[in-house]
C-alpha cells in the first residue's frame, strides 16, 4: 500500500527542492543498504524515500500528484513508470553513496525493470544486475586513518608537507596540502590512498595534532603571546618590538601602562580556515623586562627615579 510521499520524507506539501532534496539525502543515508546490509525493513523504507524523491524531484510529476492525489496518481502511475527517468546512481554519487551501477532506469530491458526484479534489486543484493550480463565492479578497499603531527608555524602558513607512512604493510611517500589555520583534531582526506581492495584503493584520513610553539599560545582563531620590554616602555608609551606569526611587528604601547596589560593588534592571529584572507586577532602581554645587572648609568638613571617617587 502507498502512502503521501511527501510523509515519507517528512516534509510539508509546501517544501521547495533543496529541502525536498536535503529530506531525502537524510533519509537515504539512514536507509542505504550499506550501512543496513540484510534489513528488509530497511529496505523497504529505502525505496518508499527513493520512489517518494523521484516524484517529487521532478516538477511534472510533481504537479500531476498535487493535482490528482495519491490514491489517483498511483491508478495512472506505476513504480517503473515513476522511476523509468530517474538517475538513481548520479543522485547517490551526489551524496557520496554507492549507487546500482546502471543509471537511469530506462535503459535497463527496453525502459523496464528486468521481469520479477526490482529497480533496486542490484543495490541490495551486491549480485550485479539480471538480464544485463553485467556484474558489479569489485569493492575498493575500506579508508585508513593515520596520526599527523604538524608543526605550530606550518599549521598556521599552512604549505606542502611530505609524510612516509606504511598502510597494509606498503611504504608510501605523499605529499600532503595543509590548509593555513588547521587546528588539532581536523582531518585531511588523501583520495585512493587508504588499505588496498579487490577494486582497487580506500581513502586515507589523517587526524591533524598541531605541536605546541613556546612563544604562541592559540585560542579559538586567536592568538597570545608575551612581549617582554623595558621599564621605561611602560613609563614613557612608544614603539616596541613583539613576535608575530608573520616575524616581529612594532606595536605602540601608551605610556603608563601597568605590567601585566594586553594589547591587541587585530588580524594577526591565526588563518580563519576555509576563509581566504581572514584572520583572528594577536594579544600581547606586556610584561618588564629587567637586566640582571645594572650599568653605571643606569644604576644612576634608576637613583634619580627613585628619588623623584618613580
Amino acid at each position: 500500500m502507498k502512502s503521501d510521499y511527501y510523509a515519507q520524507l517528512d516534509v510539508p506539501r509546501d517544501a521547495s527542492a533543496d529541502a525536498i532534496k536535503k529530506a531525502y539525502r537524510k533519509a537515504a543515508m539512514k536507509y542505504h543498504p550499506d550501512k543496513n546490509p540484510g534489513d528488509k525493513a530497511a529496505e523497504e523504507k529505502f525505496k518508499q524515500v527513493s520512489e517518494a524523491y523521484a516524484v517529487l524531484s521532478d516538477e511534472t510529476k510533481r504537479k500531476q500528484y498535487d493535482q490528482f492525489g495519491d490514491s489517483r496518481f498511483h491508478s495512472e502511475h506505476s513504480s517503473e513508470d515513476i522511476l523509468r527517468d530517474f538517475n538513481l546512481d548520479d543522485i547517490l554519487s551526489q551524496f557520496g553513496m554507492r549507487g546500482s551501477g546502471w543509471g537511469n532506469f530506462k535503459f535497463r530491458r527496453g525502459g523496464g525493470t528486468a521481469p520479477g526484479g526490482s529497480p533496486f534489486e542490484d543495490l541490495f543484493s551486491g549480485a550485479g544486475a539480471r538480464g544485463r550480463g553485467k556484474a558489479e565492479a569489485p569493492a575498493t578497499g575500506t579508508d585508513a586513518e593515520v596520526a599527523l603531527l604538524v608543526p605550530f608555524l606550518d599549521a598556521m602558513h599552512g604549505g606542502e608537507k611530505q609524510i612516509q607512512l606504511s598502510i597494509d604493510g606498503e611504504q608510501r611517500d605523499l605529499h600532503v596540502r595543509i590548509p593555513a589555520g588547521i587546528a588539532t583534531g581536523k582531518k585531511l582526506r588523501v583520495k585512493g590512498e587508504g588499505h588496498r581492495g579487490p577494486g582497487g584503493k580506500g581513502d586515507l584520513y589523517l587526524i591533524v595534532t598541531v605541536d605546541v610553539d613556546a612563544r604562541f599560545e592559540r585560542r579559538g582563531n586567536d592568538i597570545h603571546t608575551v612581549a617582554s620590554i623595558p621599564p621605561s616602555s611602560f613609563l614613557l608609551g612608544g614603539p616596541v618590538e613583539v613576535e608575530t606569526l608573520s616575524g616581529k611587528k612594532t606595536i605602540k604601547v601608551a605610556g603608563g601602562t601597568s605590567s601585566g596589560a594586553v594589547v591587541r593588534v587585530r588580524k594577526q592571529g591565526a588563518p580563519i580556515l576555509g576563509k581566504a584572507g581572514e584572520h583572528g586577532d594577536l594579544y600581547v602581554k606586556l610584561e618588564v623586562a629587567l637586566p640582571r645587572e645594572l650599568s653605571d648609568a643606569q644604576r644612576l638613571a634608576a637613583e634619580a627615579l627613585r628619588d623623584t617617587g618613580l
